[in-house]
């Protein structure tokens, strides 16, 4: 740490390190993708951060750390690499800033909600190892439930609060946070794809969050997806989307949608499966675990009501469609619907599959992947019509 500096020259980041081997490493502003910026918010007042950089290598060496960064050498990083992007200057920055109601409906219908629910309420019933009598009527269990919920709510609300982002000269630079202040900053050019997602229960609430496929590392979506809007409402989500990235469509072009016979296959589908998988756990808990078989046999029950609700949520968003430079996706992706938009040139693979009895019904999934094989993003969307699904890949054989 003390024998670790870097300059920041016209061109390049320099950094050296080492005692008795000497290193030096030179990173072509260009070469940068992301910067994130983490402070607490004791050291704000000395105007301190920590900068994370991510560059294109996608080996360890990729991610460089500046412990201690004075603002004023932030803003000459950040200044120099502007400079580099060669890309279109905004004529005025353009940006989004967070929905007080948005972020509530979010922080609420968060599952950690839940998990913080039930964390607290273990540690409320664990006092009594240590002798201690507690109350386990329905108030206090009901109040420590409560107290879950509020302290996950905060959390996840502080992290998220006055969340806003902008497009400054084709960089768009975010912030956020109450007591620990976070800043992220992403060139518009290293965005492979865009993301609008939704868990069920904030699809029934017509909100979405809006990521963007940059193959980082450095952040806590999945395959290192940037969270550039955490939550929108469904219906405006296109528009500040654009407002963002002029140069991507300000509407998503509406979908193909499943045939009747590909939505009675998805749903036998996924109820076949649901179905096979219940049997086994109530007839494995029957035999062994016969004291807890009516809870398990009523959770099953929820769980089926609950993905029966998914599956035509599935079936009613499920799609795809395109225009001259982007596909559009709609399909399900974990526990998440998500609407997706892919420019051409970016896709790395587009495959089309089809067992024997889907070709008697001219159906076909389609699969395809962005970025590389290292920070590979796949989707899929099931039982398209065989005709439309031809023709999405006569349209990518065009590039």
């Amino acid at each position: 740490m003390f024998f670790f500096t870097y300059e920041i020259s016209e061109k390049e980041l320099i950094i050296r390190s080492g005692v008795f081997e000497k290193k030096e490493k030179h990173i072509p502003y260009s070469r940068i993708q992301t910067i994130h910026t983490k402070y607490p918010f004791w050291m704000e007042p000395l105007k301190q951060t920590k900068v994370i950089l991510e560059t294109a290598n996608q080996d360890d060496e990729g991610t460089i750390v500046l412990r201690v960064v004075s603002q004023a050498e932030l803003e000459r990083l950040q200044d120099a690499m502007k400079i580099a992007d060669v890309a279109t200057i905004l004529e005025e920055p353009s940006g989004y800033y967070i929905n007080n109601r948005d972020l509530a409906i979010y922080t609420i219908t968060s599952p950690g909600v839940i998990a913080g629910a039930l964390m607290v309420y273990s540690l409320y019933e664990k006092v009594a190892d240590f002798d201690i009598k507690i109350d386990n009527s329905l108030p206090m269990i009901i109040l420590f439930l409560l107290i879950g919920i509020g302290l996950t709510f905060f959390n996840t609300w502080q992290r998220l609060f006055n969340f806003s982002i902008h497009n400054e000269q084709n960089q768009l630079k975010s912030k956020s946070g109450l007591f620990s202040k976070t800043q992220m900053t992403l060139p518009v050019k290293r965005i492979q794809g865009i993301i609008f997602e939704a868990t069920y229960l904030r699809y029934i609430t017509k909100l979405v969050s809006i990521q963007a496929i940059a193959s980082s590392k450095l952040t806590d979506e999945e395959e290192g997806n940037v969270n550039l809007i955490p939550v929108v409402k469904r219906k405006e989500a296109s528009e500040v989307l654009h407002e963002l990235l002029p140069t991507w469509p300000s509407k998503v072009k509406n979908l193909h949608r499943l045939s009747s016979a590909g939505k009675r296959s998805l749903f036998i589908y996924r109820f076949n499966w649901l179905l096979i998988t219940s049997v086994i756990i109530n007839v494995i808990s029957y035999f062994f675990l016969s004291g807890a078989f009516v809870w398990i046999l009523g959770l099953n029950l929820l769980v089926g009501v609950y993905s029966l609700v998914a599956s035509v949520i599935l079936i009613c968003s499920s799609g795809i469609n395109y225009d001259d430079q982007y596909l559009y996706f709609g399909t399900k992706r974990y526990f998440k619907i998500i609407n997706a938009i892919f420019p051409r040139e970016k896709i790395q693979y587009l495959k089309l599959t089809q067992s024997v009895w889907m070709k008697k019904k001219k159906l076909m999934h389609i699969e395809l992947e962005v970025m590389d094989k290292h920070f590979g993003y796949q989707v899929r969307v099931r039982y398209l019509p065989e005709e439309v699904a031809k023709n999405v890949q006569e349209w990518f054989m065009e590039k």
